[in-house]
């Protein structure tokens, strides 16, 4: 035999990050993301479509080749008093909206650049893959220094968001062809069964 083939060896490592540490961090919101609208089916119910939008955290904490490691949230788009997004924001303000001011909208790109007292623990996927997730959230205390605002000019959008925005269109789009319902613009039904999601930071 004139040569002998390479050693190699494919092994599933998990995804090439390592989750943020859990406790409480002071952390700067440094990506809002809007996921456009996706198809959501929750048992023993119809298929219905649910505006989705993803917030995306930074500590400063890095991964081992220098990124930043980033916690991720998605949620349903919505400010009906039910909804997790709503209880979310009304958590980290440190008081609740008025039905005037949910009426009228909540801007929820405002809160890029902004901070807040973020608490994660880690939690495994259905996949079994260990992930940070956002437990509770509220203002920074006026005692603790705020994250460097440089993060805002480091960071880079993942592309598992990138991808999840283009599957979510995709996924409407067989849903329309389907002669799936269509919700009206600005949908803003309570959420169901909000999660975070299997998010990889």
């Amino acid at each position: 035999m004139s040569h002998k083939p390479d050693e190699v060896v494919a092994k599933d490592s998990g995804g090439n990050f390592s989750p943020h540490s859990e406790g409480q961090f002071a952390m700067l919101c440094v990506d809002v993301v809007d996921l456009g609208v996706n198809v959501d089916q929750f048992p023993g119910q119809e298929p219905r479509e649910v505006a989705k939008v993803a917030l995306v955290f930074a500590s400063g904490e890095r991964q081992t080749d220098e990124s930043l490691t980033l916690v991720t949230t998605e949620m349903t788009l919505s400010a009906n008093e039910k909804a997790n997004l709503r209880k979310f924001l009304e958590s980290w303000r440190g008081k609740s909206y008025t039905a005037e001011q949910a009426e009228a909208g909540l801007p929820v790109n405002k809160l890029y650049g902004q901070s807040a007292l973020v608490s994660i623990e880690h939690v495994l996927t259905r996949k079994s893959r260990k992930f940070a997730k956002i437990v509770s959230i509220g203002p920074l205390p006026k005692a603790m220094p705020s994250p460097d605002g440089k993060l805002l000019v480091e960071y880079e959008r993942p592309k598992f968001l990138v991808d999840r925005k283009a599957a979510y269109a995709a996924a409407l789009a067989k849903h329309r062809e389907n002669g799936g319902e269509i919700q009206p613009p600005g949908y803003t039904g309570a959420d169901e069964d909000d999660d975070d999601s299997e998010v990889p930071f």
